[in-house]
């Protein structure tokens, strides 16, 4: 259920300090780029002279919720005033029962390596980082989204992802000399094209260019899954990777949830065995129980 949010009461509440700083924000363009989060809103702040602060703001059981980097931390700052005036603006939908980015299960170990990295100067850990991002795109391009680099696709930037994905597929079974393991390798560079893809801001165009990788990918993974006994496991774990990439997008985009289920049905029906986006319960965020439903009684 969607909810709507009292802008001038927020303000009261927040103070004039923190309005004022909001209102020098939203002046200088701030935030430049809005997600959906947990059913929340999230964004990161860049201010001149000021660190970057990550800031996520929500309807939650316990009310209106913020969560930010910056030192007032669960107050309501001028920072999530800024987010929620711009979300409000851009006609942002607000789920009534959000789940903060802190009440999200996380890897045990995962939070043991953010305490360890936390201890390690800046400049090192700095140094690390670029060291591994110089060796994995998708690391890079996730360096370089959090950095603010990255701008939404251009027109001929989709033109060349799609070719190269269109490439990727026609490529491992040309010829005749192409073996099972070609299959395999062009599935996950098709991996790595959409997880790079996933980095940059989230549009109506990523969502299709992912539903054009499920495509490809359905259309090779019958050979994989022909030699279950070698590759048991591999088209699931490639498909599962093209789906996770595409439900995160969904879930950021929030694209008319008819039209979506109409597009997942067609790539669910063109497959000549299993699509990998036929996983409609991965979708009820976005689609809902009814839409689920009628994607399911297609089997």
């Amino acid at each position: 259920m969607a909810v709507r949010i009292d802008i001038e009461a927020l303000r009261d509440e927040a103070g004039s300090v923190a309005c004022a700083e909001a209102d020098k924000l939203r002046a200088a363009g701030q935030p430049t780029e809005i997600v959906a989060v947990g059913g929340g809103a999230s964004c990161v702040i860049r201010e001149t002279g000021q660190p970057p602060y990550e800031v996520w703001v929500g309807v939650t059981a316990d009310g209106f919720t913020v969560e930010c980097d910056c030192p007032a931390g669960a107050e309501v700052c001028g920072y999530a005033v800024a987010l929620t005036a711009a979300a409000l603006e851009d006609g942002f939908s607000w789920s009534s029962a959000a789940t903060p980015p802190s009440a999200v299960e996380v890897d045990p170990r995962l939070t043991e390596l953010v305490e360890l990295a936390r201890g390690i100067p800046a400049r090192r850990l700095a140094a690390l980082v670029a060291e591994w991002a110089a060796t994995d795109r998708v690391l890079e391009h996730r360096l370089r989204a959090h950095a603010g680099q990255l701008a939404p696709l251009t027109a001929a930037e989709s033109d060349d992802i799609r070719r190269t994905i269109d490439s990727l597929a026609r490529e491992a079974t040309s010829g005749d000399r192409w073996d099972l393991h070609d299959v395999e390798k062009a599935g996950r560079a098709i991996v790595e094209e959409v997880e790079v893809l996933a980095q940059r801001p989230p549009t109506q165009e990523t969502l299709v260019l992912v539903e054009r990788a499920a495509r490809a990918w359905d259309g090779l993974a019958g050979y994989l899954w022909d030699a279950w006994e070698t590759y048991e496991e591999e088209p699931a774990e490639i498909g599962g990777a093209l789906r996770a990439v595409h439900v995160q997008l969904c879930e950021q985009v929030r694209p008319d949830p008819d039209q979506l289920a109409a597009r997942l049905a067609e790539v669910i029906g063109a497959a000549e065995v299993d699509s990998c986006l036929d996983e409609p319960g991965d979708y009820l965020g976005v689609l809902g129980r009814d839409r689920v439903k009628a994607l399911r009684n297609r089997r």
